[in-house]
């Protein structure tokens, strides 16, 4: 399966990232764990065009990705908001970033509701079995 992304979806989707990885992880205080920041890294890397999605693993552990992508979004989004002004050109180009980030999250949710859809139909197994754990898709 192949997730598509447009130019302003993989900046945003880079901004984010690199935003983590400048960070060492850290966020509201608390390190992150060093197996999310290896995830950000390999997750970074794929970020030259679309995605291709081979297994059901493999969209969950990029929606993971891009689920905390999104709350560091909303989070910059917020203060950005309350340290300038909800007009500032920060706050707006933070609000775009979000909304783009934001908008790849849910297509990723339903790329993924349609893998196991498509795993459910071909091996007569529920998703998260060992058949569907098992189960690659094609381009």
């Amino acid at each position: 399966m192949i997730l598509y992304l447009n130019f302003e979806e993989l900046s945003a989707l880079g901004e984010c990232a690199d935003n983590v990885l400048a960070a060492g992880g850290t966020g509201h205080g608390i390190a992150a764990p060093p197996h999310f920041i290896a995830e950000v890294e390999n997750f970074s890397q794929l970020l030259s065009g679309d995605i291709n999605l081979a297994s059901i693993g493999e969209q969950k552990r990029i929606q993971s990705v891009v689920t905390n992508l999104l709350a560091g979004s909303r989070s910059r989004l917020d203060r950005t908001i309350i340290e300038q002004h909800a007009a500032a050109e920060d706050a707006i180009a933070a609000y775009f970033s979000y909304a783009h980030v934001l908008t790849v999250s849910k297509r990723l949710e339903a790329v993924g509701q349609e893998m196991a859809a498509i795993v459910e139909v071909m091996t007569g197994e529920k998703a998260d079995s060992e058949a569907a754990k098992k189960f690659e898709f094609e381009d």
